[in-house]
């Protein structure tokens, strides 16, 4: 990846420099999240007999970039996936316009069939 052409947002980053942090890129747009953000949107999923998917099943699971530590995710099943989040309230406000922010970067993503690439740190 060629990070000269990327343009790095670190809005929900700052002040979490040192702790966990989640990166999501997709079209030249590098997006620095902090990981406590990402539990509050998927860390505690309900549990409806439906099973897990997407994010909330490799957050939760330990799978792809959670496992491997980065991966090229389907844009689509992550999408579906995080709208089913939209409209709950989620412990800040901050974790609901992150919500917003990843279901715009997927939506992007997935209307080009594309995948976004995940790292975890």
């Amino acid at each position: 990846m060629d990070t000269g052409q990327i343009k790095n947002d670190f809005t929900y980053y700052k002040g979490f420099e040192g702790e966990g942090e989640v990166t999501f890129t997709y079209a030249g747009l590098c997006l620095h999240i902090w990981d406590g953000y990402i539990f509050q949107i998927v860390g505690k999923p309900p549990l409806d007999g439906k099973g897990w998917h997407g994010m909330t099943r490799d957050y939760n699971q330990l799978e792809g970039p959670w496992d491997e530590d980065e991966a090229d995710v389907d844009a689509v099943e992550y999408l579906q996936d995080l709208k089913h989040y939209q409209g709950k309230h989620l412990e800040t406000a901050q974790a609901e316009q992150v919500l917003s922010r990843l279901i715009e970067l997927f939506r992007q993503a997935a209307a080009q069939h594309a995948y976004v690439h995940i790292e975890v740190y």
